[in-house]
């Protein structure tokens, strides 16, 4: 069962959704780790260079659905 995970801009999204950073950068793919603690979830930018490892609650502090920025 894939786990959902709930953006700051209040949206439903899981393992292979695409996400922004609160700042504008993006876009980010949800992907599973290859090792970390149970429901961590990765965020990967399009050209897989950056990388970032996250709890679940991360996502909805840090991540929108929908590109905006927030100051």
């Amino acid at each position: 069962m894939a786990a959902d995970f709930r953006t700051k801009d209040g949206h439903t999204v899981r393992l292979g959704s695409t996400v922004w950073s609160i700042n504008g950068e993006g876009p980010f793919t949800l992907a599973k780790p290859g090792s970390a603690p149970s429901g961590w979830v990765c965020a990967v930018s399009a050209d897989g260079e950056d990388i970032r490892l996250h709890a679940p609650e991360d996502i909805g502090i840090y991540y929108n659905k929908v590109r905006r920025t927030e100051v």
